[in-house]
Formats: structure tokens, C-alpha cells, sequence
């Protein structure tokens, strides 16, 4: 019976522990299935919260973007305005959120407030909820502080200065003097503006508002500054309009007057800061500094821009003239550009971008005319600049799709690492290199070639703006493309030159080139391993023979290169004829030459052609793809380099032999038997008259320009060479 019921124990208990086996199992299920329900809640919860959050976020940022969208006459509310009349020492507010302790009136509420009368000492202070906006209705008001700002944003989600129709309004910080303030000092102590808003602040209206700074800032905001309309006047001492995150100008007539910059937004903390766009509006700049700045992008789609920065070029040639006359020794002995003034007089500048879409531009600048440390994107507009040294210039990509870009006065006209030309209507004279991609950031043409990539001397570096778009601006290939457009080039340096690249596939090009042969009409970089080639498009391209380069065996569209027996004249009439007679292209010389390049779809290997410079006509018929030729029509076999071998860095000194020796025929070619000069390495002018250039101090060798009426020497027209003498 024992072992009876010690087996019915046995089997009792081991089915007891069955079913708490089985329970606990159960039991663990449901506590898994209830964890992952609550671990389910709760997650949809959390979505939950994050969809609420993210809704609110983007009801918060659509009610900004409402908000930007709406027009200042939309928040204008002059029939519910408060009513706040301005006097020394007894100012009177009728209505609620406004109060007056002395001469100051503190605007506490939300609202629109309606301004008469004048203050010669006194301050209106804006101090509300940070999701409040006030607009602040001018309508006919005189203020002056003395020390302080006049219009002072303390705290606003979004300040308005609106400009009641027909009325005129003065803002004045600082002691008026009676003459500009943009000729006065900047007080070291003074902050922000005579209108200061820590906030975002619109301006516009139909009335007309002037300001003076004579403390520090005209127009100054910590956040956005959005000009929608009006006409608004600014006289600074130091920056005219100065948005910290952004400037955006919607349209208006403004006028700025300022010692700084013209219209500035500074602001390095990231993507979307540090922006000016301009829409549309009349705007005329003259500074001291640079006329329109931003510290990261500059969108142009619209209206009206005239800039005078740093006194205009001319003030740039007077300037370079004194410090050749006078810096020679001190250059020559290591001058160091960095311990000079460095002050940017820029017309347009960008950090890191730069984008024209349209408008008409106007730019007179001691320093580039248009210039970004980044990137330079033309796609429209009519655009003229005279500038004290680079017409346009971007330290990594220059790229123009259409518009008119007239460069009246250059020391460079185009610069860029990287240069794409694809249309557009494009005029430059420059004193150096008319179009030049010379991989970098500026640098006397040298920062890729001859001192080889990232060893340029960078006379013209911008510290304190967008620095990191250029950093690696030298270690890409300069590249000079052109693939359309209308191009007409003077230049008394290189016409089209690359550091590495040049090539072109379409356009029409016509390179009125150096009568010096210490540069080319086309200069690429051969000894960095560049090419240059052509496979469609029209280019004629004039200058100097001594350095002449051309067209390599590698492209696809014929070319040649011609070398004349003697300089002709600014003035010159050239024509190029097919066979039959058919004019292929005419020119009239703008300076001296005694080389030509021609290329374009008319072209045949083994076609003949015949070149006529005024009354002289010489024939040729084209051995191969790219050749090069002396005037009796006999191909050199030269290599694209015309009648030279070796050279010397970025730039050749002359004639070389492979040892790297001067080449005695190169010297001996240049005297004829009559013993006239026929050098073309006589600097020209543009008119290509000679100057009477002076001499270099210090021991420095002299030397003197041509100084003939026709530029040629004592080689006149009368004189040149029958066709058919070889050089």
C-alpha cells in the first residue's frame, strides 16, 4: 500500500508540477503579450506625441511663412491704431500699451501704434511678448537720441516700421553735424543702429523715411530684415542697412550712404544665415566698404543696383599709380600685402555663394566689382562694372548661362578656378588677363602655375567672410570652357588664359590681345599637364607672337595660327577668305598685333585660305587640324606654341631652346636689315598708342614704351613686309 501510494504521490506531484510548468508558461506569455501591448501603447503614444509636436512645429513654421508672406498693409491697423503724439518732455499717448516716462515711449502690447510729432532727445522702446508683433506707424515724425537708438526693439516676435502715405520721417542717432555722417568716426562704444531690433523687423510703406547714423549703424536688426517698399534714405557712419541673419528687398527706392558697408548680413552660424536677396526695388549704394555683403548667399533676381564702393576704380588706378611710383624698393624687398590696409571696398560680395537671375547692375568698385569666396552663377541680367581689380571673380566656380556682362575696366576682368561660359553677351577689357581661370583664391595670376597649386600670393583675401568655400579652391584643375555666347575680349595681358584647361565647343569669340610678348592672346597651362582644344564655335584671337599659343592636335575643329612679318596697328583691318573669296570673318584691330588665330565650322584640312591685314594679303593652305604659320603661308610644325620650344613656369620670357637658353634667332629676328625695331615686346595701350611708361626705382633696369602714333614702332603700314617674306 506504501508503494502504491508513494507512486500516487510521485504521479500527483509530477502532475502538479505539470500544470505549473504549463501555468507559468502561460502566465510568461501573458506577461510578454502584455509588455509588448503596453510597449505598443506606449510607442504609439510616443508617435503620437512626435506627430502632435512635429504638427505644431509646422503649424508654427507655416504660420511664420503666412506671416513673411503678409504684405505691411495687412498689419496696419490705422483705424484701431493707438495714437501717440511726440513733444519734448510732454508726449501723449491715447489708447492702452503704451507709456511715456520722460522721453521715452515703451511700447508693452501687441498692436499698432500711430506716431506724429518730433523728439529732439528721446527713444521709442519696443518690449513685448516674443509672439507679439507691433507695427509702428510713422506719420510725420522728427527724433533724434543723441546716444542711443531711436527706434529700439528690445523684445518682439516681429517689429514693423510702417510709413504712413505721403509723409516724410527723420530718424537721427548721434549729434547731426550738417555734413554726411559717412564721413565721420564711429563711436568705438556705440552698438547696433539708430533703428535697432533685436528681432525680426519689416519696413515699408508709401511714405519716405531718413536715416542717420552718426553713433554707428544705420538699419540694423539681430535677426531678419525684410524691406518690402517705400522710400527709404540711410547716412552711416559706419554700415548703412545691416540685417545680422538676413537682408531680403522686396522693392523700394533706397538710397544708402555709408563709411562701412552699403547693405550687410554677417551672420557664419549655419545654412540660411548670413543671406541677402534682392527682388526687386531702385537701389543706389555708395560706400567706403563693400556695397553689398553676405556673409554666406546672395540672390539677385530683380530691380536696380548702382554701387560706388571705396571711391570706384578710379580712386583704385590712383592708389596703384602712387604705390608703383613709390613701393618699388619695399616690393622688390619682400613687401608683404597683408601688413597694408586690407579693408574690403567690394561691390557685391559673397562667403560662400552667389547668384544673379536678372535685374540691372551697375557697379563702380576700388576692389572686384562682383566677387564671391565660393561660387558665381550669372543666369541673367545686365550687368556693368568698372573695377580697381577683378570685374568678376570667384575663387572656386565662375559659371555664366545668359545675360550682358560689360567690364569696362579690369585689372582682370573674368577670374575664376573653374570658368564655364555657355551664352550671354559678354564684353571685357582688362589691364592683365581678360578672362582667366587661375585656380584659386586672387593672386597676381599666379596661385596655380608658376609658383605651382595653393602657392599664390593671395593680395585680395577676404578673412572675414565665408573663408571655407575657397580652401580647396587650388587643389581643382583650372578649367576655362566656353561652350556659347558672344565674347569680345581686350586685354593687354592674357586674352583667354587657363592654368591648366581651355577648351571650347561654341560661341563667338574675338580677342583683341596683348602687343607685348610677355603674354598671349590664348595662354594655357602646358606645364601643369593642360590641354587646349577647340571643337566648335567661331574664335578670332590677336596679339604678340612672342608668347602665342594655340589650338592643340587633339581637337576636333580646324584652327591655325599665323605669325606676321612685322606689327600692325590698332586699327588694322583683317579679313579671312576662303578659296572662292567668301569672306569668312572681318575684324578691326582695337591694338597692335603680329599674330593671328582663327578657328571655326568653315575651316577644312587642306582647304586654303587667305588672310588679308589692311592692303597685304598672304595665303595658306592647312596641312593639318591645328598648324602654325608665317606669313608666306609656310607651316612651322610648331606644337601649338607657334615658333618657340621650352618655358618657364606659369608664364615664358620669351623665346627658349629645350637647354633653356635664350635662342639667338629669336633675337636677331626682331631687327630687319634696315636696323628698325620691329619688337613686339613694346608695351601697348589699349588705343595701342604708346605711353611713355617711366622707369623703375632703385637700380631697377628702365624701360620705355612705344611711343608711335600707330603703335608699330618705326615700322609704319608703308613699311610692313610684302606678303610672302618669311619672319
Amino acid at each position: 500500500m506504501k508503494e502504491v501510494d508513494g507512486m500516487r504521490n510521485r504521479k500527483y506531484w509530477q502532475t502538479i508540477r505539470e500544470a505549473v510548468k504549463k501555468a507559468g508558461i502561460a502566465c510568461l506569455a501573458l506577461i510578454f503579450a502584455g509588455t509588448y501591448v503596453l510597449a505598443g501603447n506606449a510607442q504609439e503614444s510616443t508617435l503620437e506625441t512626435t506627430e502632435e509636436n512635429a504638427s505644431e512645429e509646422m503649424d508654427a513654421d507655416e504660420e511664420r511663412a503666412a506671416a513673411t508672406e503678409k504684405t505691411i498693409d495687412t498689419y496696419a491697423d490705422e483705424d484701431n491704431a493707438v495714437q501717440v503724439t511726440l513733444a519734448d518732455d510732454g508726449s501723449t499717448v491715447s489708447g492702452n500699451g503704451a507709456t511715456v516716462s520722460e522721453n521715452v515711449i515703451t511700447i508693452s502690447e501687441g498692436g499698432s501704434y500711430w506716431f506724429t510729432g518730433s523728439l529732439s532727445d528721446g527713444q521709442i522702446l519696443v518690449d513685448v511678448d516674443g509672439d507679439e508683433t507691433v507695427v509702428l506707424m510713422l506719420a510725420g515724425v522728427e527724433i533724434t537720441n543723441t546716444t542711443d537708438a531711436v527706434i529700439y526693439v528690445e523684445n518682439a516676435g516681429l517689429a514693423i516700421v510702417y510709413l504712413a502715405d505721403g509723409t516724410e520721417n527723420l530718424i537721427v542717432s548721434g549729434e547731426d553735424t550738417g555734413s554726411s555722417a559717412a564721413d565721420g568716426e564711429v563711436d568705438d562704444t556705440a552698438e547696433g543702429g539708430a533703428i535697432w531690433a533685436k528681432d525680426d523687423l519689416m519696413i515699408g510703406g508709401s511714405g519716405s523715411l531718413t536715416v542717420k547714423g552718426f553713433l554707428n549703424n544705420g538699419i540694423q536688426t539681430s535677426n531678419d530684415l525684410t524691406i518690402e517698399n517705400g522710400i527709404i534714405t540711410v547716412d552711416a557712419v559706419n554700415n548703412g542697412i545691416k540685417g545680422k541673419d538676413s537682408v531680403t528687398i522686396l522693392g523700394g527706392t533706397i538710397t544708402v550712404t555709408a563709411g562701412g558697408d552699403g547693405i550687410k548680413s554677417d551672420d557664419d552660424s549655419g545654412d540660411g544665415y548670413g543671406v541677402v536677396t534682392i527682388e526687386e526695388g531702385e537701389i543706389q549704394i555708395e560706400c567706403g566698404g563693400d556695397g553689398i555683403q553676405a556673409e554666406t548667399v546672395m540672390t539677385i533676381s530683380g530691380g536696380s543696383i548702382q554701387i560706388t564702393s571705396g571711391g570706384g576704380s578710379a580712386e583704385a588706378a590712383t592708389a596703384s599709380a602712387t604705390s608703383m611710383s613709390e613701393g618699388w624698393a619695399s616690393f622688390f624687398s619682400g613687401w608683404d600685402m597683408e601688413d597694408e590696409d586690407t579693408e574690403s571696398m567690394k561691390g557685391m560680395k559673397a562667403g560662400s555663394e552667389m547668384q544673379i537671375a536678372g535685374g540691372t547692375i551697375l557697379v563702380d568698385s576700388y576692389d572686384d566689382s562682383i566677387h564671391s569666396n565660393g561660387t558665381i552663377t550669372i543666369l541673367d541680367g545686365n550687368i556693368t562694372v568698372s573695377s580697381g581689380d577683378d570685374g568678376v571673380h570667384a575663387d572656386t566656380e565662375l559659371t555664366i548661362s545668359d545675360g550682358t556682362i560689360v567690364v569696362s575696366q579690369s585689372y582682370e576682368g573674368l577670374e575664376g578656378n573653374q570658368i564655364r561660359i555657355e551664352g550671354g553677351d559678354i564684353q571685357v577689357t582688362a589691364t592683365d588677363d581678360g578672362i582667366n581661370a587661375n585656380g584659386g583664391t586672387d593672386s597676381w595670376g599666379m596661385g596655380w602655375g608658376m609658383m605651382g597649386a595653393g602657392n599664390g600670393m593671395d593680395s585680395n583675401s577676404d578673412a572675414d567672410a565665408g573663408t571655407d568655400a575657397s580652401e580647396d579652391a587650388s587643389e581643382e584643375t583650372p578649367l576655362l570652357m566656353i561652350s556659347g555666347g558672344t565674347i569680345w575680349v581686350n586685354a593687354q595681358g592674357d586674352g583667354l588664359d587657363s592654368n591648366a584647361d581651355l577648351t571650347i565647343e561654341g560661341g563667338t569669340i574675338i580677342v583683341d590681345g596683348p602687343s607685348d610678348s610677355m603674354n598671349g592672346s590664348i595662354d594655357y597651362g602646358s606645364e601643369n599637364g593642360g590641354t587646349c582644344t577647340i571643337s566648335g564655335g567661331t574664335i578670332l584671337a590677336i596679339g604678340a607672337s612672342g608668347m602665342a599659343e594655340t589650338f592643340g592636335s587633339s581637337s576636333t575643329q580646324c584652327s591655325f595660327m599665323l605669325s606676321l612679318s612685322s606689327n600692325y596697328a590698332a586699327g588694322s583691318a583683317i579679313t579671312i577668305c576662303d578659296a572662292e573669296g567668301n569672306v569668312l570673318f572681318e575684324h578691326t584691330s582695337e591694338r597692335a598685333f603680329s599674330s593671328i588665330i582663327y578657328s571655326s565650322a568653315d575651316l577644312e584640312e587642306g582647304g586654303t585660305y587667305q588672310i588679308t591685314v589692311d592692303s597685304n594679303t598672304t595665303e595658306i593652305t592647312l596641312a593639318s587640324v591645328a598648324g602654325s604659320y608665317s606669313w608666306s603661308g609656310e607651316s612651322s610644325g610648331t606644337d601649338g606654341f607657334g615658333n618657340y620650344s621650352g618655358q618657364m613656369g606659369g608664364g615664358r620670357m620669351g623665346r627658349w631652346t629645350d637647354d633653356g637658353q635664350m635662342d639667338e634667332s629669336f633675337e636677331d629676328s626682331q631687327v630687319p636689315d634696315d636696323g628698325t625695331s620691329t619688337d613686339d615686346n613694346q608695351m601697348q595701350d589699349d588705343s595701342g598708342k604708346g605711353q611713355q611708361a617711366g622707369s623703375l626705382d632703385d637700380g631697377k633696369e628702365d624701360y620705355e614704351e612705344d611711343d608711335s602714333e600707330d603703335g608699330s614702332g618705326s615700322n609704319s603700314n608703308s613699311s610692313k613686309s610684302s606678303p610672302g617674306e618669311m619672319i
